[in-house]
């Protein structure tokens, strides 16, 4: 009984030393080098027939950086530059059920270059940026609803890779 009281203060003593040095560490969401500071977002160029989804993407990435990144979003003047080009969107059935499509599919597809301004590196490029988004039109979802998830997909991507690459 003895040996098992010392094992649980000494189990005690260690669960509450760890609580307590969890507090002290800090995550900024970003390991981008430290001379970066100003971004530039590009509005995104389209090349699809969509007319709308690149200034959403746009929108996506500027709120996207502001969340998870330190970086000062400006018009002119920055250390690191994005540039975006979309270049692809489709629709196509995604599963059926007899006859009938029961879910669709959104596909988005971007380019994608991070540049360092001060440096002259290229941080990130990709020529194929995927994004996609499904829909049930049974569960009262449109094609609208793939396309934010296919968006939020994108985004997250380009995120990950510029913001947190490093």
């Amino acid at each position: 009984m003895r040996r098992f009281l010392v094992f649980s203060v000494v189990g005690l003593v260690s669960l509450i030393s760890v609580a307590g040095l969890a507090g002290c560490y800090s995550f900024s969401g970003t390991t981008l080098p430290s001379h970066l500071h100003k971004l530039v977002i590009h509005p995104v160029e389209n090349q699809t027939l969509e007319p709308s989804l690149a200034d959403q993407i746009t929108r996506g990435l500027q709120d996207g950086f502001r969340q998870r990144s330190n970086l000062q979003q400006v018009n002119e003047g920055a250390d690191v530059e994005l540039f975006g080009v979309l270049t692809q969107y489709s629709q196509s059935p995604q599963s059926t059920s007899g006859d009938k499509v029961t879910t669709f599919r959104v596909d988005i597809l971007m380019k994608v270059l991070f540049v360092d301004k001060i440096k002259g590196d290229t941080l990130y490029r990709d020529e194929h940026v995927p994004g996609y988004g499904a829909y049930a039109p049974d569960n009262g979802e449109t094609e609208t609803t793939a396309r934010q998830r296919a968006v939020d997909k994108l985004v997250s991507v380009v995120l990950d890779n510029t913001v947190l690459a490093w």
